[in-house]
């Protein structure tokens, strides 16, 4: 489950009843895109119901609630120590905020958990903390989700690519695209990027099967 899908439950939970139109607004994405997530949170067994009409929108189940039926304990323990490693290489921390929001489903489980994660578990993956709030990755994550490409200037030329992946090594974070090759590209070292309305087809290969991935 992505984060967005997870924050699109939890608005529910508080909203009640909400719209196609008014959920893409908020999380700033296509029709298209919060359609895909609500088909996916259908899939992952989320009572979610869409109605059309004046009476309309999308709300869950009465009575439904986050609880151990959705997240199991084993759920939450990879979840905790996932966001110990998110926070070991961002130089924004996110790991309280979003554990204040599962300590709704299990507090003292969170807090044993997260204590088990900063006293056994230590991540040391890059030289440098990486600021994930810079708009680089704001329109990488757009183009990932809406499947469109983005025009980057790196090395002072232009180039047209398809994001198919970050890609996270000791020097730092890549993106793994296709552009006329599959290409490896230090985020850092991107000069400009913009945002395309050029669709394409997720049909890539993924780039832990792939050896010739040309390093730019």
């Amino acid at each position: 489950m992505k984060n967005r899908q997870f924050e699109i439950m939890v608005y529910l939970l508080k909203v009640k009843k909400t719209t196609h139109r008014e959920l893409a607004s908020r999380f700033e994405v296509s029709l298209k895109t919060i359609q895909r997530d609500i088909d996916q949170l259908s899939m992952l067994g989320v009572p979610i119901i869409c109605k059309q009409g004046n009476q309309g929108g999308i709300y869950l189940t009465e009575n439904y609630k986050l609880d151990t039926s959705f997240f199991t304990n084993q759920d939450l323990h990879v979840i905790t120590f996932a966001l110990s490693m998110f926070d070991s290489v961002s130089s924004k921390k996110k790991k309280s905020e979003v554990l204040n929001k599962l300590a709704l489903i299990s507090p003292e489980s969170i807090q044993l958990y997260e204590n088990d994660a900063e006293e056994y578990f230590v991540v040391d993956l890059v030289d440098e903390e990486i600021d994930l709030s810079k708009e680089i990755y704001r329109q990488i994550n757009i183009c990932l989700d809406e499947e469109i490409k983005l025009e980057i200037t790196f090395n002072g030329e232009k180039y047209e690519i398809a994001p198919i992946s970050y890609v996270l090594r000791k020097t730092g974070l890549f993106l793994y695209a296709f552009e006329k090759d599959y290409w490896l590209i230090k985020i850092d070292e991107i000069e400009k990027a913009n945002i395309l309305k050029k669709e394409f087809e997720r049909a890539f290969l993924p780039f832990k099967n792939n050896d010739q991935v040309i390093f730019k």
